[in-house]
């Protein structure tokens, strides 16, 4: 990472912490916590609807009460982005896309598939690597933002490698419609996983992921 971006980065979680820091929380903003902290513990019990709904209706007067604490969050998820990126392609080109809403739809035709790093407050992601066409052997796709939804196909003779983290909501990773991983869902969600034939493969993919609430599905398939 260049020397400009790192302090950009840097500047963006100070002023995110500065704004959270500045936040006063009365009655109305502790009830809200309440029911988010309702619904965590609903989603860890397994209850994911009534964690859903408890988690939504806290989230929501949060964001009436103080929408201080979402621009907070945003510049420190953003920042966090710049320190990272640069981290997953191992300091190899890649390109860098930002945006506060992305729908990216790779599904139905082919497209150039290039190293590349994606931040986004709400992002809804959809790729089918049958249909790419890879600018180079070895492809890192990193996505991060706060809110995301998010489906890959993946040939099984690519190399697969996965990182990924969902601080809300649930992971799913199969192979021809059995599971290669166990399905995660709730809270705290990590996936870590490398395919057998990644050492070997003239194709490779890495997929670096990072949500704060999200839906990751994930499917091999030959």
């Amino acid at each position: 990472m260049g020397k400009k971006r790192k302090i950009f980065a840097v500047l963006l979680i100070a002023i995110g912490l500065q704004v959270l820091l500045g936040v006063s929380f009365g009655f109305f903003t502790v009830a809200a916590l309440l029911l988010l902290l309702i619904g965590i513990m609903r989603l860890r019990s397994g209850a994911m609807r009534q964690g859903y709904i408890f988690g939504g209706i806290g989230l929501g007067l949060l964001l009436l009460d103080h929408l201080m604490i979402v621009v907070g969050v945003t510049l420190i998820s953003l920042g966090w982005f710049y320190v990272h990126a640069n981290k997953a392609h191992r300091g190899q080109p890649y390109r860098l896309k930002q945006g506060f809403i992305t729908n990216m739809r790779y599904d139905r035709e082919p497209w150039m598939m290039q190293s590349s790093s994606s931040w986004h407050a709400i992002g809804d992601i959809d790729c089918d690597l049958s249909l790419a066409m890879p600018d180079e052997s070895e492809t890192v796709l990193y996505f991060q933002g706060i809110l995301g939804d998010l489906d890959f196909s993946i040939p099984e003779d690519y190399g697969v490698e996965i990182e990924a983290y969902l601080l809300f909501g649930q992971i799913g990773c199969e192979s021809n419609g059995y599971p290669i991983a166990e399905r995660q869902q709730g809270v705290q969600n990590r996936l870590q996983w490398k395919s057998a034939n990644y050492a070997t493969s003239k194709q490779k993919v890495k997929l670096v992921i990072s949500y704060i609430a999200g839906d990751l599905n994930i499917r091999l398939s030959s």
